[in-house]
């Protein structure tokens, strides 16, 4: 049976393979990796043994039925040359590098490609991973796909060119509720002795609960809202300011991100020799 290949093992990798193999969406036997600073695999192989482990992608190409690029978007390209050398026609390309263009892929490998955007709470078996594909991936492909990272969460596919704003909502998101928690916290330190870890625990708890409230209750934003903030009342007042201030700075941040990913882009075709 031809193995998964899993190439790189930075930040989003690492994560992404260590939360396949926790849920069982795929074996370790089934798993053969290949990185070029293997100090990183110490503490991984301790706990992932039957994983194997290989010296060289001249080694662990040939083995692969499907291959995850997990490199860093510098190193993609090289990566990508180096493969052609070693991997049989129907394999399976699987990058999760998001600011590099399918096209760009395809000046180098004609074959199957699909681009799927992990989040960092596929780690705790949440979020949602999202995934497009080239003309050439089969059926069967797109359903290994999807079984296997719904293991960890829920997918979503699109097209590609959704891909950036939706990745504000899924990869990017985390980091950005916890901005957000963070600044309200450090707020409420001005206004009263709690002290940090009974905020944070108040705060994440009913963050949780909130959340909860939108997924198992099927509630909706502003009827929660509605729920809470009674005319007249407290947390009317609160949300009077939220309304003022936040459409501004959430429109200021997507335009900042979106026009950073745009960048990132245009580097990456001019890299791949796309005008």
């Amino acid at each position: 049976m031809r193995k998964t290949g899993f190439i790189g093992f930075g930040r989003m990798g690492s994560i992404t393979l260590k939360a396949l193999l926790d849920a069982g969406a795929v074996s370790q036997e089934q798993v053969i990796i290949f990185t070029r600073t293997s100090e990183k695999l110490q503490d991984f192989r301790k706990k992932y043994q039957k994983v194997e482990i290989a010296e060289s992608l001249a080694e662990l190409a040939p083995q692969c039925g499907r291959i995850f690029i997990c490199t860093g978007t510098a190193e993609v390209k090289g990566v990508l040359h180096e493969l052609l050398r070693y991997i049989p026609g129907d394999v399976h390309l699987i990058t999760i590098t998001g600011t590099i263009e399918i096209e760009c892929f395809e000046t180098i490998f004609t074959g199957k490609i699909s681009k799927i955007i992990p989040t960092q709470i596929a780690e705790v078996g949440e979020g949602v991973t999202l995934v497009c594909h080239n003309r050439k991936v089969l059926p069967k492909d797109k359903e290994f796909i999807h079984d296997t990272f719904g293991k960890i969460g829920q997918v979503k596919e699109m097209k590609e060119s959704q891909l950036g704003l939706a990745d504000e909502l899924s990869g990017c998101a985390p980091a950005f509720y916890a901005a957000i928690l963070n600044n309200f916290a450090e707020a409420v330190k001005k206004h009263g002795d709690l002290t940090p870890a009974e905020i944070k625990e108040i705060m994440v708890v009913t963050f949780y609960g909130t959340a909860k409230l939108f997924l198992d209750r099927k509630v909706g934003f502003t009827e929660l809202i509605t729920r809470v903030a009674t005319p007249g009342g407290i947390t009317e007042e609160g949300v009077k300011i939220l309304d003022r201030e936040l459409p501004a700075m959430f429109d200021e941040m997507l335009t900042a991100t979106m026009n950073k990913r745009e960048k990132i882009k245009l580097r990456a075709r001019e890299q791949y020799g796309i005008n």
